[in-house]
């Protein structure tokens, strides 16, 4: 995290004193949640879409008229965020940090000669404070994992936040990503599947014994079972069966084996609670969609994320001078597009 620096702004100070009172700390934890392979696949589903959406730095004048802006911020949108991601790389792993966290943030790396912005970077903080100074700054401090920590002006940094309603600063529940809800049923789905495993696993142990009548001393106990054991090994190698003939000095008995199944309605209700809580409809989570499966999707869980992602960006990236000049950054959804033919 070396790269990771404040662009000092005009007026700032190094002197905090912190309002205790209003301190707000985010620790993710949703990365929980993705031990699930629902999870995962509902995530990649969300994720990949949004990547689709191309980024453009535009300018609308007076007579509704767009043209797209060039220069440095344009370049970095539309081919190379930063030196190690593509801007579907860089999407995706926006959309996949705020599916887990309920929080995204993005740093925008500032040159420190000229000023001007050199790359963009999301962050994977394992905490972050939020702090206000005595001038009424709001500031960001993040910790990693590295043990580095830096503290950032909050219109430093791009943030995006899901299920924003209990914290002035955070998405989720303001210490956490809220998913202490779809966590319990995500609990339940997995021990169900446990549940069938063990079934399965039961279902191929012992059927039966055989009770050997009469007295037998050790060494013909001993001899009896490798007879017994030379024998079946035998039916399976030749004959593929686990049947063989006893004389009526052995007597089988049988072992009931009874293991309990869930439903299949019971499987797929747990399913599509997750699958509900992430705005992903089976057709789409199967990838077997119809045009209006697809559409529902897109205007239900997409098209929401490309606004935020547009209003973030926007924000975060451009002074409010050009805002009022008309000039935005819109994450266009012109590539994601149902093919019917």
């Amino acid at each position: 995290m070396s790269w990771l620096t404040s662009k000092k702004k005009e007026g700032s100070t190094n002197t905090f004193q912190l309002l205790n009172q209003n301190n707000t700390f985010f620790i993710p934890f949703g990365n929980n949640i993705s031990k699930s392979d629902v999870v995962k696949i509902c995530i990649d589903r969300v994720a990949s879409q949004c990547a689709k959406l191309k980024p453009r730095y535009i300018k609308t004048e007076a007579d509704k008229t767009v043209t797209e802006k060039q220069g440095r911020l344009s370049f970095l949108l539309k081919h190379k965020p930063n030196p190690l991601m593509t801007p579907y790389d860089f999407i995706y792993k926006v959309i996949t940090l705020l599916l887990l966290n309920d929080n995204a943030f993005v740093y925008p790396m500032f040159d420190p000669i000229d000023g001007g912005l050199k790359a963009l970077y999301p962050l994977r903080p394992i905490l972050v404070e939020a702090i206000v100074d005595n001038a009424d700054g709001y500031y960001l401090k993040f910790y990693f994992d590295d043990g580095q920590q830096f503290m950032l002006p909050y219109e430093n940094i791009i943030h995006l936040r899901k299920y924003f309603a209990s914290n002035d600063i955070f998405g989720g529940n303001g210490s956490s990503g809220d998913h202490e809800a779809i966590l319990k049923t995500i609990s339940i789905n997995e021990n169900v599947l446990q549940g069938i495993d063990n079934a399965v696993r039961s279902s191929m142990q012992i059927k039966g014994i055989i009770k050997m009548n009469g007295m037998l001393s050790e060494a013909d106990k001993k001899k009896q079972r490798e007879l017994f054991d030379l024998a079946l090994n035998d039916s399976i190698s030749t004959k593929g069966s686990s049947i063989i003939p006893i004389d009526l000095k052995s007597e089988y008995v049988p072992l009931t084996v009874d293991p309990k199944l869930i439903d299949k309605e019971t499987l797929e209700f747990l399913q599509s609670k997750i699958l509900d809580y992430f705005g992903v409809s089976v057709p789409i989570f199967a990838n077997k969609y119809s045009e209006e499966d697809f559409n529902s999707f897109y205007e239900s869980t997409i098209e929401p994320l490309a606004i935020q992602l547009s209003e973030a960006f926007s924000l975060g990236l451009l002074t409010e001078n050009e805002l009022t000049r008309g000039e935005e950054i819109i994450f266009y959804s012109e590539r994601l597009q149902y093919a019917s033919w």
